[in-house]
């Protein structure tokens, strides 16, 4: 027997993260955030998954084999060029 859970909903995810709702969906359009699966009208995310989404984001150690991954977008915004530093 399963263990019963509270799935989490975009406006969770939003506070757990402290961002609004627009960025979660903005993170959702490019592929920043794994995806969530959709019950009628509303979308969920197992909290397993979405913790080690969250884990893996924040380069904690965990078993990755199950997790999605998201999707790579293209760079957003202008290349910058990057500075070199050089001992001496």
């Amino acid at each position: 027997m399963t263990e019963p859970y509270t799935p989490i909903t975009k406006e969770m995810a939003a506070q757990i993260l402290n961002v609004s709702k627009r960025t979660i969906d903005n993170w959702l359009a490019d592929g920043s955030i794994v995806q969530p699966q959709a019950i009628g009208r509303r979308v969920y995310w197992h909290p397993q998954i979405f913790y080690a989404w969250l884990d893996l984001r924040l380069g904690i150690n965990c078993d990755t084999t199950s997790i999605p991954r998201p999707i790579q977008g293209k760079p957003r915004g202008r290349p910058r060029a990057t500075l070199r530093r050089t001992c001496h």
